[in-house]
């Protein structure tokens, strides 16, 4: 009887692994986990240089793959022993058999994707690679979500306020003299790697150097 026991302790085992094997989130950009909701995220906006397509593979063991060759090996292990029911056999052959199944299903856990490269405001480039669920263009201007250690990329809403503003320093750029008389405060603009006045606005903040 106690190989049964065992038996009925690894087909629970894996069917709690299944269970929580079906909640896994997904990847898009729409898709957030419990513990990113109520969090607050740091919003850059940008314009899609390039977009690639990708496949994303799964991280997940492969849980119907495991339960369903566990199973299979659960009921072969235990009719070794001339049928009498070998407990450790039943163990082993469910795992055994269960890994087998978990790596051919790791093999077709993929996931559609995309590579999005994009140039923010700030001049910096960067890309983000995410799940498919939203259609992305060269020129699309999106607003890059970051916080809780991920980053999403959602186009922006035509209709939204959120646009670049360019801005002029302070009055007297480049002008102004230290305390010691000889330096003067210059502001640089880091988007087009150049000093006021050669460019009079900037949409990232000023730098205020002293040369």
């Amino acid at each position: 009887m106690m190989h049964k026991h065992y038996l009925t302790l690894t087909l629970c085992s894996l069917t709690l692994a299944l269970a929580s094997g079906c909640s896994s989130p997904g990847l898009g950009g729409s898709d957030y986990t419990s513990t990113e909701v109520r969090g607050e995220q740091s919003v850059r906006l940008g314009t899609v240089e390039s977009v690639r397509k990708v496949r994303i593979q799964s991280s997940e063991p492969g849980i119907l793959g495991a339960l369903g060759g566990g199973v299979a090996g659960a009921a072969l292990g235990s009719t070794i022993g001339g049928g009498n029911g070998n407990a450790a056999a039943t163990v082993l052959g469910a795992l055994a058999a269960g890994a087998a199944g978990n790596a051919a299903q790791n093999a077709l856990s993929t996931e559609n994707g995309v590579e999005i490269t994009i140039r923010l405001d700030s001049g910096y480039v960067i890309a983000v690679t995410q799940g498919a669920d939203e259609v992305f263009h060269v020129g699309d201007r999106v607003q890059v979500l970051g916080g809780g250690g991920a980053t999403r990329v959602t186009k922006l809403d035509p209709r939204s306020d959120l646009s670049p503003r360019s801005s002029a320093p302070p009055s007297g750029s480049g002008t102004a003299p230290t305390s010691g008389g000889q330096s003067q405060i210059h502001y640089y603009c880091p988007d087009s790697n150049a000093y006021y006045p050669a460019v009079p606005t900037c949409k990232s903040p000023w730098m205020k150097v002293v040369r």
